[in-house]
């Protein structure tokens, strides 16, 4: 298990046979913005996005301070934009 810091934007490579991914907003940017559900949900910290062999799934937007995401079948990669200041820790699992 793994465990990255992720800012600015790339692709980070997964762990064989890992399931989930954590994912923690460390550092907010300047300029986001709240919801109405509970808890609060989030808008402009950043989107990610998994991919298998160079092909990408749906975009998710990060509206949580943490985040447990369910990794699709196969996924190799998280790809990974981040607004502004956003700072982030991902753990796989």
């Amino acid at each position: 298990m793994a465990a990255y810091d992720l800012s600015g934007s790339g692709v980070q490579g997964l762990t064989a046979g890992i399931t989930h991914l954590f994912v923690h907003v460390s550092t907010f940017p300047l300029n986001y913005g709240n919801g109405r559900a509970a808890p609060t949900n989030l808008y402009d910290i950043g989107l990610l996005r998994f991919s298998y062999q160079g092909a990408v799934y749906p975009v998710i937007p990060i509206d949580a301070r943490d985040m447990i995401l369910l990794l699709p079948l196969f996924a190799d990669a998280l790809g990974y934009s981040l607004f502004g200041t956003t700072l982030i820790h991902v753990t796989e699992a």
